[in-house]
This record gives structure tokens, C-alpha cells and sequence, in this order.
């Protein structure tokens, strides 16, 4: 039967896997690229003035059918920036007229995230650039922490 010193030993390794784990997540999230001259995909969702002068949310690819229904009133956000819950996930925006790109607006869950960067051409939403990211995250992470654990744990073993 293991004493209480491996017991210390291992949840200590375990918790050190998990630290790590957390640290290349984060690390990975930070770095990950933009993308940059793709188009538009149908289910990105566009902040909008809906009726209320309240903010709401649409598809890209049914702006020109929501226009036609009178759901939103014009493309712009009513504030600079705010947040709106959807059914499955949250969407933000903050408008910066100092960039290349007026809004950056990011639809997350807790399992993803999507951030879009656009500029108006009149009324015409232009694509910047996209930043999504989901759970593949950890698929990364993962072996990246277990190196790192690995080698800590052999470099102990030389002492």
C-alpha cells in the first residue's frame, strides 16, 4: 500500500499537469493568428440596431431578408460597445474608429470563440479579419503540458 509521501508525489505531478495545461491554453489563445482575405461565411453574426434602438444579432447570411422584415434597422451597434445573449452564446462588440477595422465583434460559448473584425462600405459589411478558436485548443495543449511535466519530472530524477 502507497504511504501518504507518493500520494504528496503524484497529486503533486497531477497538479502541476493541470497548471500547465492552463498556462499553454491561455498561451495558445493569445498567439493564435488571424485570418486574414477570407469571405464572409453565412452563419458569422453581425451586430445590429434592431427595433427598440435595442442591439440584436444577425446572420450574415440573412441580412438582406432581416432588412426586408424590418428586424433591424441599420448594421451599426446602438452603442459603442455592449454585449447581447443569444440562445447558445454570447455576442460582444466594440467599435475602434482609430483601426483599420471599425467594429470587432466575438460570439462565445464556453466551448468556443469567434471574433470577426469588419469596416463599413456605406451600409456594406467589408471582412478584415477572423479569429476562432474551440476545445482543439487543448489537443494542443495537452501534449505541450506533458512535455513540459515530463521533463521537469526527469530533471528531478538527476539530483
Amino acid at each position: 500500500m502507497p504511504n501518504a509521501n507518493t500520494f504528496r508525489s503524484i497529486f503533486g505531478w497531477m497538479m502541476g499537469f493541470v497548471a500547465m495545461t492552463w498556462v499553454w491554453a491561455v498561451g495558445l489563445i493569445m498567439a493564435w493568428p488571424w485570418e486574414k482575405s477570407i469571405p464572409w461565411e453565412p452563419e458569422f453574426r453581425l451586430v445590429a440596431t434592431c427595433t427598440g434602438n435595442e442591439a440584436c444579432s444577425v446572420p450574415f447570411s440573412k441580412i438582406a431578408e432581416a432588412k426586408t422584415q424590418g428586424i433591424y434597422s441599420t448594421l451599426q451597434p446602438p452603442e459603442p460597445f455592449g454585449e447581447v445573449q443569444e440562445a447558445d452564446a454570447w455576442l460582444r462588440w466594440r467599435m475602434d474608429p482609430g483601426k483599420a477595422w471599425q467594429l470587432e465583434v466575438s460570439r462565445s460559448s464556453w466551448d468556443f470563440e469567434t471574433t470577426l473584425r469588419y469596416r463599413f462600405d456605406g451600409e456594406t459589411p467589408v471582412l478584415l479579419e477572423v479569429k476562432r478558436y474551440d476545445t482543439r485548443i487543448l489537443l494542443y495543449a495537452i501534449p505541450l503540458a506533458l512535455m513540459m511535466v515530463g521533463g521537469m519530472y526527469f530533471r528531478s530524477l538527476r539530483r
